[in-house]
């Protein structure tokens, strides 16, 4: 294969991504959130009860990072530190309900922004997704080897 295949390639998914995280940047400044707050949410959303460690593996910033953003969503009301019963050091976070609905609303607003992808056709994305799934199991054995 071309090189400049790939590159071209590489290049469109990099600038979807910036174009998506643009999207996200500017839908969360309207509901007063920043976007690593909003990933930490909605981390926690899905994997509840994280520590703090495990939160900034998932997000893939360090402890200090991960420390700040979850100090500021706690000041927020939008997280709640919780002891663990069966060991007194460790704190797991919880998202509040006020969490809970500002993730939701903010999610709400970003994916009505990229309802006109849907333009595009449901067969061209979804043979569109077939090849990223490919392309992401090619590229995670590579990094396995």
């Amino acid at each position: 294969m071309d090189d400049k295949l790939i590159r071209e390639i590489v290049l469109s998914f990099r600038e979807v991504s910036k174009k998506t995280h643009q999207i996200l940047s500017e839908e969360s400044d309207k509901k007063e959130i920043t976007t690593a707050q909003l990933i930490a949410l909605s981390t926690l959303k899905r994997e509840p009860h994280l520590t703090l460690g495990e939160l900034a593996e998932r997000m893939k910033v360090s402890k200090s990072t991960a420390s700040g953003i979850v100090d500021r969503l706690v000041r927020a009301g939008f997280l709640m530190r919780n002891r663990v019963e069966d060991n007194r050091r460790t704190l797991n976070l919880e998202l509040t309900k006020l969490g809970e609905q500002k993730t939701a609303e903010t999610y709400a607003l970003f994916f009505d922004r990229l309802e006109p992808l849907l333009d595009v056709g449901e067969e061209s994305l979804l043979s569109m997704l077939e090849t990223h799934k490919r392309i992401i199991e090619i590229l995670e054995r590579g990094i396995k080897e």
